[in-house]
């Protein structure tokens, strides 16, 4: 099979995985970038798309200066291709708008319209990492449901699980087939991460009646808040940190990830289906 034939098989938006938490201040915005930055190094063609409207940083924590954003596509004649921006290792980055909500309320026709423009090629992205806000509101809600796989960031701090099982509860109930995994992130050593993640997959075992995967950990690491301070990538300025080994573990289990749904995200996005 040659490259044209093995490209024309690929799902024409990718596979998508929505980041997302229950409660602020977890480090979900870092995990996002920098996972997304580890699956462009690892030759997936990657898009990071900016979904965090109230607190958008996206493009602070890669130092791009956006022209335009998500919201141009949904209320002028621009197209997805025309919003994207190119960053390091050849990541796409899609930068947020207000665009995200401005979709509940377009009619049937506009919506019809959207999505054609959404669906047009130039972008192939195998991979959409979807950085949304935190908390349960309806926006976060409407990207996370439309993906094909979640993760919730959490720490191992007591408020923190206690929103994460809340998301963990909203979205079982929404879309109960939706994969959904758990990160832990500022955790002090493995058997610390093993010890939270078995008190909550209990919790959601006893009351969701279902399992809830750990998709990894991350480690307390200064490198972060430095990176983060210095708007430097973590998996750029310090590929040797112990935190970027971390999501680079991370990054490698998503790795070959492929849709079976046969409705992409930005058809899901769109049309709020909740399959």
């Amino acid at each position: 099979m040659d490259t044209d034939q093995a490209a024309g098989l690929r799902p024409p938006t990718g596979w998508s995985v929505a980041i997302t938490s229950g409660k602020g201040g977890v480090g979900k915005t870092s995990l996002a970038v920098n996972l997304a930055l580890a699956l462009a190094q690892a030759g997936t063609r990657t898009c990071l798309v900016d979904g965090d409207l109230g607190l958008a940083n996206v493009d602070v924590l890669l130092n791009l200066h956006p022209r335009y954003t998500l919201q141009d596509v949904v209320a002028r004649d621009l197209t997805l291709q025309d919003v994207t921006v190119t960053g390091p290792a050849g990541l796409q980055v899609v930068p947020a708008a207000s665009g995200v909500e401005a979709l509940a309320n377009l009619g049937p026709a506009a919506r019809q319209s959207l999505v054609e423009r959404l669906r047009q090629p130039g972008l192939g992205a195998d991979a959409l990492v979807l950085d949304t806000g935190a908390g349960i509101s309806h926006t976060v809600l409407t990207l996370a449901l439309a993906a094909d796989e979640v993760l919730v960031v959490t720490t191992p701090e007591p408020t923190a699980l206690t929103d994460a099982y809340a998301m963990l509860k909203v979205l079982s109930r929404r879309r109960p087939r939706l994969p959904v995994q758990v990160v832990l992130n500022q955790v002090e050593h493995a058997g610390h991460a093993r010890e939270v993640h078995g008190h909550l997959t209990r919790i959601a075992e006893r009351f969701l009646q279902r399992e809830v995967p750990l998709a990894g950990w991350v480690p307390r690491d200064p490198c972060v808040e430095r990176a983060v301070r210095e708007q430097r990538p973590l998996m750029l300025y310090f590929p040797y940190a112990r935190a970027t080994e971390a999501i680079r573990d991370i990054a490698q289990r998503l790795e070959g990830r492929v849709s079976t749904d046969r409705a992409g995200f930005w058809d899901r996005l769109v049309a709020g289906e909740r399959a």
